[in-house]
């Protein structure tokens, strides 16, 4: 369907676009090997695992979209298929392989079908049997006998829809009752999929019960559809457009469903719960040729390059709503122009930089809103093509200092508290809030992924707050005082407890922001000197070696000016690389974050300047990178 069948991570494949003034820069095809694992699961049994690809195809027939197919080339896939000695499996076969019941073949690959157009019984069910391969047809339930559209054609009947199901080669499953369409979520007129976004309407958004009602009453309705024509539920549900969230999900168990599939590059591992809860489809389009086929197969276990830049949304935003339009404008043209692919998009309103946050720029009644705009400018940086991070700031909100007074972090001695005004990660009340916070933020916003501030430390002084104290005193039995902490080993203890208190936080934050988006990927700013210097750990609370375990992406600052490195901006910049990805399998998960703008002589640097620095750190290895801040009406 046309209305946005194209939209956001649902569909996308890395665009390639980033920094103008880095247009020269490699992004080495936009590919690797595997974007980070998202929450592998355990192994449910001892079983061998297998990897399995599973296709997503649409429409066969005349070549109406980019999703359409011609028989010609299906045929040829599924003889490549045969050819190269893999094995497409039913939807059984890969169920009962998620829980550890049974093994698979070699090569397993598992084939499905989205919508329910006609094509499913006049071209695709033939070739089916002509090979003998399973496969996995997901239908819109409204759509048969009755649901008329000029571009998606005719429907699949459910006279044909039984008879596919009777042959034992077609595994049917649910693409919804009727929610394959998208609905309006802000004030804006951004639209995002039924079953991941929350509607807005006559000015209010939709409540979370008001969803969970109009998703519980749509997949009830499906499996009805189900029983009513083919005398039995099904197994399966395959999101619309390969959008959800976890209340969806939930919804979607109660119902009977045990497999849910979405859309994604990437292999399915199995056995775990990972490969029931969230499967991975690799769409195939615009009718690919065999030798496009083969390497689609090939690259199913590719992943994506992160080149990020991170947006202030304060230097954009305007009262007058057509001049902020243009900025932005400006800010996706500027990004367009190079080779950008994710932007982390600033969530709150910071326009003296001091890092200490008044407002935030999205819907919430849980903090002060500078203005409703988030949302909105998420939906159009995703629209364009950006995978989109919401840049989050968590201790430093100083509407929690005025709420809660006694929750401020605090130093002994007093003239050593860090920069940040912040709140300490050891009360009860501020996780509590903090994670509502998050909830609003990810109900009312189209995301990819999340980027915590570095305003997530404490340093060698602090914290001596209430919470804190109360903290050291149940696990240690000694009260905290800085008497106390001379004592070697109780020093060594605290500092590993406000290292886990910063990361426990972060990582409660995602479990609420991954209720509304499963797949969120995850990332968080770390000091350079985490890396570089033994002790430094005691400086900030922070680890290196956690944040690799915890998070998709750790973003390293490797700003060599702010270190104040001027004499050896390269040098700095290769022993930190080094450092960070002496073991190899970091690559993957470090971003090297450049600093554009030299804070202490108030110049940009160069694009000539950055190149520079970028080959020095991809000369020991790095693969991604980041830029802070972005000259979004610089000439360069």
């Amino acid at each position: 369907m046309k209305e946005k069948m194209v939209t956001r991570r649902c569909f996308l494949r890395g665009v390639g676009i980033g920094l103008a003034a880095l247009s020269g820069l490699s992004l080495q095809n936009g590919y690797a090997m595997t974007l980070l694992a998202e929450d592998e699961s355990q192994s449910l049994s001892g079983k061998a695992s297998s990897k399995v690809v599973i296709l997503c195809y649409h429409d066969v027939g005349k070549l109406k979209t980019e999703y359409a197919m011609t028989p010609e080339n299906l045929d040829s896939h599924f003889a490549y298929l045969q050819a190269q000695g893999y094995h497409p499996i039913s939807l059984e076969q890969y169920i009962a392989a998620s829980k550890g019941e049974e093994g698979l073949p070699d090569k397993p690959v598992l084939l499905s079908f989205d919508d329910g157009y006609r094509s499913l019984y006049t071209e695709i069910f033939p070739l089916l049997k002509k090979y003998n391969y399973p496969a996995m047809m997901a239908i819109v339930t409204s759509w048969p006998d009755g649901y008329t559209n000029a571009e998606l054609g005719p429907i699949v009947t459910w006279d044909q829809l039984r008879e596919m199901d009777q042959s034992g080669l077609v595994a049917l499953a649910s693409h919804s009752q009727d929610s394959h369409r998208y609905q309006t979520i802000n004030a804006y007129g951004d639209s995002n999929q039924m079953l991941e976004s929350f509607s807005y309407r006559n000015g209010s958004y939709e409540t979370i019960m008001e969803f969970k009602e109009r998703v519980s009453s749509d997949f009830h309705q499906s499996q009805v559809a189900f029983v009513k024509y083919l005398g039995h539920k099904v197994k399966a549900l395959v999101w619309p457009f390969g959008c959800y969230n976890q209340f969806a999900r939930e919804i979607g168990q109660q119902e009977g469903f045990e497999a849910f599939f979405g859309l994604g590059d990437g292999l399915n591992k199995l056995p775990g719960t990972n490969s029931l809860l969230n499967a991975k489809r690799v769409i195939v389009m615009n009718n690919p040729s065999v030798n496009d086929f083969a390497k689609i197969l090939q690259n199913a276990g590719a992943s994506f390059i992160v080149n990020a830049a991170q947006l202030d949304i304060d230097m954009i935003y305007d009262a007058d709503s057509v001049q902020m339009e243009q900025n932005l404008n400006q800010a996706i043209n500027r990004f367009g122009d190079s080779k950008i692919n994710v932007v982390f998009l600033q969530t709150f309103s910071d326009p003296d930089g001091k890092g200490n946050i008044e407002s935030v720029y999205f819907h919430t009644d849980k903090a002060p809103v500078k203005a409703d705009v988030f949302g909105h400018v998420a939906s159009r940086l995703g629209d364009a093509g950006f995978r989109v991070y919401a840049w989050l700031p968590t201790l430093s909100n100083q509407w929690l200092l005025k709420e809660h007074p006694e929750a401020a972090v605090v130093a002994e001695p007093a003239k050593n508290l860090g920069w940040y005004k912040r709140v300490t990660p050891f009360s009860p009340l501020i996780s509590q809030a903090l994670s509502e916070l998050v909830g609003d933020l990810m109900a009312y916003s189209n995301l990819d992924g999340i980027l915590f501030q570095d305003d997530m430390y404490l340093n060698d002084f602090e914290d001596y707050s209430p919470a804190a104290k109360k903290a050291f005193l149940e696990v240690t039995g000694r009260e905290l005082t800085p008497e106390t902490l001379k004592d070697k080993e109780l020093c060594s203890q605290w500092m590993h407890m406000k290292t886990d208190a910063l990361t426990n936080l972060t990582l409660q934050l995602i479990k609420t922001a991954k209720q509304y988006h499963p797949s969120l990927k995850t990332a968080r700013n770390l000091y350079p000197s985490l890396i570089t210097e033994s002790s430094s750990q005691e400086w900030f609370a922070q680890n290196y070696q956690d944040y690799l375990r915890h998070y998709d992406y750790t973003v390293v600052m490797a700003y060599p000016y702010l270190e104040k490195q001027y004499d050896r901006p390269i040098a700095w910049l290769k022993d930190l690389a080094s450092k960070a990805l002496s073991d190899k399998a970091n690559v993957k998960k470090v971003v090297f974050k450049l600093q554009t703008y030299d804070w202490n002589t108030n110049k940009w640097l160069s694009a000539t300047e950055l190149r520079q620095q970028q080959a020095a750190l991809r000369d020991q290895g790095a693969l991604h990178f980041a830029y802070y801040p972005e000259n979004i009406f610089g000439e360069e």
